[in-house]
């Protein structure tokens, strides 16, 4: 019997909510540290809405990718072990692009882009 469909479940549900669920935290409270660094609210709500899209874009995408890639599983223990790992690398990559993200930001705006 083969685990590989219970898995992509799993996975599928619990790493699109852990993206979703982190873009849109992300997405509400980025925006005061936005307006922080770029003076001007349009560009600023511009810039936080293009971050959201990327952000999901590419994350998700990730996410689906890596169900195509998955080995066989052929017990539960695998399973489990499989899904500790890539759950595990999809929440470390979010972490360092969501501080990509405010560094680029935060050096914008010590550049003295504020007159956007």
């Amino acid at each position: 019997m083969s685990y590989n469909v219970t898995a992509y479940l799993i996975y599928g549900l619990l790493t699109y909510w852990i993206a979703v669920r982190t873009g849109w935290i992300f997405y509400r409270n980025g925006i005061h540290f936005i307006r922080a660094e770029i003076r001007d609210e349009a560009v600023a709500t511009s810039i936080n809405n293009l971050l959201l899209g990327c952000y999901y874009l590419t994350n998700l995408g990730y996410i689906t990718l890596q169900i195509w890639h998955w080995a066989f599983i052929p017990n539960f223990q695998t399973m489990l072990e499989s899904l500790s790992q890539k759950a595990g690398f999809i929440i470390l990559l979010l972490g360092v692009l969501h501080a990509f993200n405010m560094s680029v930001i935060y050096w914008l705006g010590k550049r003295n882009f504020h007159h956007f």
